[in-house]
């Protein structure tokens, strides 16, 4: 991890201790007196690693990303599971890393929370760049995707050029924006 992204990270959480997952809530999460619940499913994937990233991330592997979503789909019937009815909630929105690298597989995902949830206001996804595809667009909204959040970094060229080597086709399509 690169010291900008450790830097940011303790400036975003305000605190020297790395983050650490615990075991308090594996079983029962108790969201159902929530109102305007929001749910956030974090793929981790990215093809590369980019430093001024601070989020949890790590270079992409099949395998290793199709175990993620197994366990994350067992993950969600084990922590929704024991509730009783469907809770309702805004919006699902997913994050990264690159979520359009399990692009075939969201809709299970989907499909899972929708055992679980009723989702009133939309779905959302993260897309870098060079994910915004003619075919892409058109699988994210055949499983409904209704939102699509495009992370170009900046528009300016003094910036740009730090990340050139690191995003190229975000420098593209950044620079054609400014034109």
């Amino acid at each position: 991890m690169s010291l900008i992204t450790v830097m940011t990270r303790m400036c975003l959480t305000r605190s020297f201790k790395p983050f650490q997952f615990k075991n308090e809530y594996d079983r029962m999460l108790s969201y159902q007196p929530a109102e305007q619940l929001g749910l956030y499913i974090h793929i981790p994937f990215c093809k590369n690693i980019c430093s001024f990233c601070p989020y949890c991330k790590e270079k992409y592997n099949k395998e290793r990303c199709e175990k993620y979503i197994d366990y994350l789909i067992r993950e969600i019937h084990t922590v929704a599971g024991p509730n009783s009815g469907r809770k309702q909630v805004t919006s699902l929105y997913f994050g990264g890393g690159t979520p359009a690298l399990v692009i075939d597989r969201l809709q299970e995902i989907i499909d899972a929370i929708n055992e679980h949830f009723i989702i009133t206001k939309g779905i959302g996804l993260e897309l870098h760049p060079e994910n915004v595809t003619v075919d892409n667009l058109f699988k994210l909204n055949k499983i409904g995707i209704t939102k699509i959040s495009i992370g170009i970094q900046s528009f300016q060229n003094k910036f740009l050029k730090c990340w050139e080597e690191q995003a190229p086709t975000t420098l593209k399509c950044s620079r054609l924006w400014t034109k």
